[in-house]
């Protein structure tokens, strides 16, 4: 919603020779974001203390997924939505440059008020991002499985690079699922719809932790 608003403010007052160049500075801007996030979020949660119960390092991980036979069944979908989404989003944006801006945008700007202006450009980009929004919504799993390289399991809550899952475990946050046969242990994060994948040696061991000590009350 902000987006919308910012565009149709920055198309309707910006003169049209420079609004390329604040685009151009709202990617770079929101790209610089996206990159520091993870830090800042990494810095955020590096609050998880206590002492290290288990540990897997990239390594032990890799060889675990390898001989899981359908990762790469599950894992498709979800590459097969992020390469088209990025083509899609484009087609939608030039067919809706051709179809739909001459007949919302007026030629000549100057023959209709600001405001009616800054609300053609509202719903212009309105349409845009729905049509948009909406082919991710059917193309994109609804729970996205990430398998996570390295972790360590402490008395203080699972920590993993940026991803931190305190003890005890919001149990109306995240839900645990434990696969025995191959080896690993699922949480699924309601909140950001994706799907901690923990792969572990030893399942036994990494149960018991986590009945011990992030699910106690």
């Amino acid at each position: 919603m902000i987006s919308l608003v910012f565009f149709a403010m920055i198309s309707t007052f910006v003169p049209q020779d420079f609004i390329w160049i604040v685009f151009l500075l709202y990617a770079l801007i929101f790209m610089s974001l996206s990159m520091s996030l993870p830090r800042i979020l990494q810095r955020k949660h590096s609050d998880i203390k206590g002492a290290t119960l288990l540990k897997a390092d990239r390594q032990e991980v890799m060889k675990i997924m390898m001989k899981d036979q359908e990762i790469d069944k599950e894992l498709k979908p979800q590459i097969i939505a992020s390469l088209a989404l990025l083509p899609l989003s484009i087609v939608i944006w030039i067919m809706a440059s051709y179809f739909v801006f001459p007949y919302l945008i007026p030629p000549l700007r100057e023959a209709v008020t600001k405001l009616e202006l800054f609300i053609r450009f509202l719903a212009f980009y309105g349409i845009l991002i729905g049509l948009t929004r909406t082919i991710s919504y059917f193309l994109t799993p609804k729970k996205m499985i990430m398998p996570i390289n390295s972790y360590e399991i402490r008395s203080g809550g699972i920590k993993a690079g940026s991803i931190a899952i305190p003890f005890p475990i919001d149990i109306n946050r995240y839900e645990i699922s434990i696969n025995r046969k191959r080896s690993f242990i699922d949480i699924y994060d309601r909140k950001t719809k994706q799907v901690y994948r923990f792969y572990v040696s030893d399942i036994s061991k990494a149960e018991s932790l986590i009945q011990k000590h992030g699910l106690q009350k």
